[in-house]
């Protein structure tokens, strides 16, 4: 990732605030929050300040319109362009999603790296649970949690869609997290080249006559026994066989279309048709046997 321009989300409790904060400090880029921004602005009773101010103060979404102003105010900064960001508190809706991406197009940066930090729900009402109201019962906790994970939904639905996202577990410690993160800038598919959608897809699978094709993801502690391998396999079989991966949490629709019964799944395709899947951690000799099998 040559721009370091990321969005972090995640629901309430697994801690996007401090991990945001962390990830710009190791990378020296500015964090960026939206709930600063508003304060910020509120607080100067600027001409976005007293716009803002009604919605905040009773506890509402601020309009699409006047929360990309304020963030773009914030994004043109110096500091912002020449060195990136990370962002957390935006975007909160998929129109938000749309209007950081067309701009970000229009003064010709990439579209930012999304990471969803995802955690289990029991998990985040513990954490919840310990740091709420004294008021605020478990009832109310979960209904909290349940509304924010029907207003994210929509928008990892359309990072997924625009191959944007990356998602993390945020079930593991901070120091975890945080140090996974910070390796955002580092990842790289090794000698295996990375198939960005299911059209990419497609249109290897009319062109290809073999394929191989690691459909892994960035959490999972399995796939990365598996990396080396594949990288491995396309060092010795390259200039004879494409070996791809595919990011599972950026295409979830190929887990059913191919029938995965979990990751890492390697598959083999030849003249378009899926004739093998291993699936889990396999000796290297399984991947290279099955591939030999298809070069005969």
């Amino acid at each position: 990732m040559t721009v370091k321009q990321v969005v972090v989300l995640g629901l309430p409790g697994v801690g996007v605030r401090d991990q945001a904060i962390e990830l710009a400090r190791r990378w020296a880029v500015p964090h960026v929050s939206m709930g600063d921004l508003l304060r910020e602005a509120i607080a100067k009773a600027s001409d976005i300040g007293l716009a803002v101010r009604p919605y905040v103060e009773a506890g509402d979404l601020v309009p699409d319109a006047l929360a990309m102003k304020l963030l773009r105010r914030r994004l043109e900064q110096p500091d912002a362009m020449l060195n990136g960001w990370v962002l957390e508190g935006f975007p909160r809706t998929v129109a938000q999603a749309e209007a950081l991406d067309q701009w970000l197009g229009a003064v010709g940066l990439p579209a930012a790296t999304v990471v969803h930090l995802q955690a289990m729900t029991g998990l985040l009402l513990n954490r919840l649970w310990t740091e709420r109201e004294p008021e605020e019962t478990m009832p109310a906790i979960r209904c909290r949690l349940e509304r924010h994970e029907a207003a994210i939904a929509p928008l990892l639905d359309y990072y997924r869609q625009h191959s944007q996202l990356t998602t993390l577990n945020g079930s593991r410690s901070f120091a975890e997290i945080a140090s996974e993160l910070a390796q955002l800038d580092q990842a790289e598919t090794g000698a295996v080249g990375l198939i960005r959608d299911e059209a990419e897809l497609d249109a290897l699978l009319a062109q290809t006559p073999l394929l191989v094709v690691d459909c892994m993801a960035s959490w999972c502690s399995s796939c990365k026994q598996v990396a080396p391998l594949i990288d491995r396999l396309a060092a010795d079989y390259g200039d004879r066989v494409s070996i791809m991966k595919i990011d599972f949490d950026a295409n979830q629709q190929i887990s059913k279309r191919f029938s995965l019964q979990g990751i890492p799944s390697v598959m083999f395709f030849r003249d378009g048709d899926l004739r093998q899947t291993l699936t889990g951690v396999k000796p290297y000799q399984a991947y290279s046997t099955a591939l030999t099998h298809f070069l005969e």
